[in-house]
């Protein structure tokens, strides 16, 4: 099976094709082409991240990171009717994020700091040319690449880092404006920088 062909040339500004981007989230989707051993050590490797989730939390201190999903794909819909599907000679590899910031640096981080999981999961795939250095390994992400049909954010001009800032700042502001009803000017001025103070890290 032919390798997919590369995407169109890449903005310069984000390092990806335009239509992967939304605001500030870009979206990478890769299929590759798995070999005979794959078949059994993916499900493998799937069932042990499912079953200790703690294993794989790098991933998570990657606040960059929207999130990130491999699937082991056997069969594909088939160009017709719903029921059918179409059983490919070799699985693939699919592999899906979402991530803030440029197409380079996510390849950088995810190759440096999670260089041992990028083994586990593509280490099975043809051509895989190992992590480090990230070089070969971009060439081989681009190659493999598909461009998005349609990519959409619920929050397209916010990181996730904004995200989850807002998320954790909201219950402190609610909590603090049930207690500020009551209070005298002078009073709320104390309180107020005491909670500016509180929450900077929300900010």
């Amino acid at each position: 099976m032919s390798e997919p062909a590369a995407p169109p040339g890449p903005d310069t500004a984000t390092g990806t094709d335009p239509a992967n981007v939304d605001g500030q989230a870009i979206a990478i989707t890769v299929f590759s082409t798995v070999k005979t051993l794959g078949r059994l050590w993916l499900p493998l490797v799937f069932w042990f991240a499912t079953t200790f989730p703690r294993a794989s939390g790098t991933l998570g201190k990657l606040s960059f990171i929207h999130f990130a999903r491999w699937t082991l794909v056997r069969r594909i819909p088939h160009n017709g009717a719903p029921q059918q599907q179409e059983k490919l000679n070799y699985p693939h590899l699919y592999f899906e994020s979402n991530f803030n910031g440029g197409w380079e640096e996510y390849i950088d981080a995810f190759s440096h700091i999670l260089t041992r999981g990028m083994k586990v999961f593509w280490g099975t795939s043809y051509g895989f040319p190992q992590p480090l250095p990230t070089g070969p390994f971009k060439l081989y992400i681009k190659r493999n690449e598909i461009v998005a049909s349609h990519f959409y954010g619920a929050y397209p001009e916010a990181t996730t880092t904004m995200i989850l800032s807002a998320l954790e700042l909201a219950p402190k502001l609610d909590a603090f404006k049930d207690r500020a009803q009551n209070m005298s000017p002078e009073a709320f001025e104390q309180q107020w920088r005491l909670f500016l103070a509180d929450v900077q890290d929300c900010l």
